[in-house]
């Protein structure tokens, strides 16, 4: 039989051994890069069981910060937080006891424990560059259901003069250009015109336009009466009616297309027209000329 007292001594050692475990960060290393040069400006390898906050560092334009490390048990066993963020707030307590003051970047842990972050300064959000004007921290925060929150220092910062905004947000007109807040913000609404409403002739054009449109007409008609008396029509054959009929029926297709018809489904039908115009109408011509020869022929020889 187990005395209580040995019960109550595995029980504690069991709970001890639970509370024990935590979370560790290995292999962490902290840099400030410089786009420019390439090079390091700044940099701190560290672990949760060493921590090594990087000094004041100013951080320009220019920069970008990388941070990777790998998050494990006590037992070396590698671990997915279920939260990983870096916080910032400012140094300064009475401006981090104001509302909006923090930020947080999510940092993306992967499921063998491995994580990887980066920041490009130049496109920094305006949340972080608006906290403060003097110095801010930043502080890696993990977090799981099953073991208790780790949080490391990873160092003190200031921004640039020409990378820190004032605080609240600024206005979109004073971002950098850079950022191109003009892809994002809202646009103006699209006004769609698919078909323009027709313009309406002037009177003083429409009648211009149908008198200069039957002027010929008029003069077609002087004409005719001057030259009546002196004319003799006789009667047309077959073709030179067909001529005719065909001449009226294309001014009329023009008249309708005029009025209410499209171009291009016209056009099948002016061209066939105009076929049966041009072939018809030189049968017709060659049928007059026959006889014109032939009446001159007659009339020659009555002379003789």
């Amino acid at each position: 039989m187990v005395r209580p007292t040995a019960l109550f001594a595995v029980v504690a050692a069991a709970a001890a051994h639970c509370a024990a475990a935590a979370l560790l960060v290995r292999d962490a290393k902290l840099s400030v890069i410089d786009s420019v040069g390439a090079s390091a400006v700044a940099s701190t390898s560290f672990s949760s069981d060493a921590p090594a906050p990087l000094p004041l560092t100013v951080l320009s334009a220019t920069d970008t910060l990388k941070l990777t490390f790998t998050v494990t048990d006590d037992q070396g066993q590698p671990i997915q937080p279920h939260q990983a963020m870096i916080s910032w707030q400012p140094l300064d307590p009475e401006e981090s006891n104001q509302p909006g003051r923090d930020h947080a970047s999510v940092v993306k842990v992967r499921s063998g424990g491995k994580a990887r972050w980066e920041l490009d300064l130049a496109r920094a959000p305006p949340s972080l560059l608006s906290l403060t004007r003097t110095h801010l921290t930043a502080t890696l925060l993990l977090g799981t259901r099953n073991h208790p929150g780790l949080s490391l220092p990873l160092g003190t910062f200031t921004f640039a003069p020409s990378l820190s905004l004032p605080f609240p947000y600024p206005p979109d007109d004073d971002l950098p250009k850079h950022w191109e807040v003009h892809k994002y913000k809202p646009q103006p609404e699209i006004q769609w015109t698919f078909r323009q409403k027709e313009k309406q002739i002037n009177a003083v054009v429409a009648l211009a336009g149908l008198g200069l449109v039957l002027a010929p007409w008029v003069v077609f008609l002087g004409v005719v009466a001057h030259l009546r008396p002196t004319l003799s029509l006789a009667r047309p054959s077959v073709t030179q009616a067909l001529f005719l009929l065909s001449l009226a029926a294309f001014e009329a297709l023009f008249l309708v297309y005029w009025i209410g018809l499209r171009l291009i489904p016209t056009l099948p039908y002016f061209g066939a027209l105009g076929l049966w115009t041009a072939w018809i109408g030189r049968r017709a011509l060659g049928e007059m000329r026959r006889t014109r020869v032939r009446g001159e022929k007659q009339t020659s020889g009555k002379t003789q």
